[in-house]
């Protein structure tokens, strides 16, 4: 989803973008949902523990971006929001108040991830700006950044397969412009 994100033109946000130890995390939660007027939510991150217990992070999440919209500011009323859950109707279990939203499944698979989010954020692109590339185009995108990542981080001496989010987010975007330098 986040290499979607980049590849649409756009700059993902999330409390991994900067970790302090002296910030309370649902505070840098609700400043960064506050400030963005697009939010993605997925309910299929809704995992039980060892001890059985349910992590509610992202439904909370979910629940103080639909806040903001139902009770904000002006500006708060015009965010929007994609809600994705891995099978249709799964969350209805647990989460039934947003039962009437539009909630688009993903199957845990990648490929309708990215489709998901694609689709989503070319229905909210300005009418008068270009096409994003299709779904199609952006899975093959990102089997191929996922093939070439390693030989393109091997210079700065990172592992792939233990990136910070934030080695993750210039990964994607250094590959980006790589990319377009050549075509």
């Amino acid at each position: 989803m986040v290499f979607t994100i980049i590849a649409s033109g756009y700059f993902p946000r999330c409390a991994l973008d900067a970790t302090d130890g002296a910030e309370v995390r649902v505070g840098k939660i609700a400043a960064l949902i506050g400030a963005c007027d697009w939010g993605i939510h997925d309910l299929s991150r809704v995992e039980v523990d060892a001890g059985g217990l349910p992590r509610f992070n992202m439904p909370m999440e979910l629940g103080l971006h639909l806040g903001a919209r139902l009770l904000g500011e002006p500006r708060h009323r015009r965010k929007r929001a994609l809600i994705l859950d891995a099978r249709p109707h799964r969350y209805d279990a647990a989460l039934s108040d947003i039962s009437g939203q539009d909630i688009e499944s993903h199957n845990n698979e990648p490929d309708r991830a990215i489709a998901c989010v694609r689709n989503w954020l070319s229905e909210h692109r300005p009418h008068n700006a270009a096409p994003l590339p299709g779904a199609g185009a952006m899975q093959d995108d990102y089997r191929l950044f996922q093939a070439e990542i390693g030989a393109l981080l091997a210079p700065r001496r990172l592992d792939p397969s233990r990136l910070t989010h934030n080695d993750f987010l210039f990964a994607v975007r250094d590959w980006i412009a790589t990319r377009a330098a050549i075509a």
